[in-house]
């Protein structure tokens, strides 16, 4: 009985259900889809790329091209690019607005020239840009946004994503809302950060003449500076603390700093460190801030 299962007759009625069981399988996996193209350019390009949801990869290398390589996960998003002159766009079309989150997913890696300027909006996911120099915009909502080895005028937006700087140079202005900042090893001569909830890391050395903003209103913010470092500081917390461990000298440019007026029992410390030559600026409403030497 067992072997008549197996005879020509049974196979010939098996076959039509194996089929239209496979080609239900079939129909049910999302549809993908990958792009790639090439884009020549002269000079410092400009690259422009929205999208809704996934990862972003933009890295450098040596030829006048810019490379797009991208992976939508279904046909509910298509990707559409377009150049005019050494200016790259690069929009995520959604199609169908109801489709699941999962099937409005698209993954770039952008390979660009060394010197290249980036504007890039996503909402979630993240973003990752390594050893590209130039102007660079990033306006986010829940995306985390990387960044190591970049240099040149850093703007970064975001709501919730966590940004992460590694050896950038240049100057950064950097808002979030409960997103965490982190500053390892900058070569930044101006840096402004605000963040509403989140926490606030810098690591690495100021630069003679350099101007540091650092407020969280709620969240916590940590300094550690390089013994060479020669700074200003004043650091506030008004309904916070101050922990300071660096080793001030009265401040040597003649300032007469105040505690807020709204405020006379502020965790508040101001000193010279070395000659003041940079300005350090501290700033907290609730939240801890704690100043240490990396050395």
């Amino acid at each position: 009985m067992i072997a008549s299962l197996f005879d020509s007759s049974a196979l010939r009625t098996i076959r039509p259900v194996l089929a239209g069981a496979a080609a239900i399988f079939v129909m049910a996996l999302p549809v993908s889809a990958h792009v790639e193209k090439h884009f020549p350019v002269q000079g410092r390009p400009v690259v422009i790329l929205q999208n809704a949801s996934g990862h972003i990869e933009v890295k450098s290398w040596k030829k006048q091209e810019v490379m797009v390589v991208g992976d939508q996960a279904s046909k509910n998003v298509s990707i559409d690019t377009e150049q005019a002159g050494s200016r790259i766009e690069v929009d995520t079309q959604i199609v169908d607005p109801s489709a699941r989150p999962a099937d409005l997913i698209a993954n770039y890696v952008i390979t660009v020239p060394e010197e290249t300027e980036l504007q890039i909006r996503t909402d979630s996911g993240s973003i990752v840009v390594e050893s590209v120099h130039g102007d660079l915009t990033f306006e986010t909502i829940a995306a985390d946004v990387n960044l190591q080895d970049v240099g040149g005028l850093l703007t970064i937006k975001s709501t919730e994503g966590t940004i992460v700087c590694t050896r950038c140079d240049g100057s950064i202005s950097a808002q979030t809302v409960s997103g965490n900042v982190k500053l390892f090893q900058p070569v930044m001569d101006h840096v402004t950060v605000h963040t509403t909830a989140g926490n606030i890391f810098f690591d690495g050395d100021f630069l003679k003449h350099g101007i540091y903003l650092l407020k969280s209103d709620t969240g916590n913010t940590e300094v550690r500076f390089g013994k060479a470092s020669s700074f200003d500081l004043t650091a506030t917390s008004v309904q916070g603390t101050v922990f300071n461990q660096a080793k001030l000298q009265p401040d040597k440019h003649g300032h007469h700093l105040k505690l807020p007026r709204f405020s006379t029992s502020a965790a508040f410390v101001s000193g010279t460190y070395g000659d003041g030559n940079a300005k350090v600026e501290l700033d907290s409403f609730s939240g801890t801030i704690k100043i240490s030497s990396r050395d």
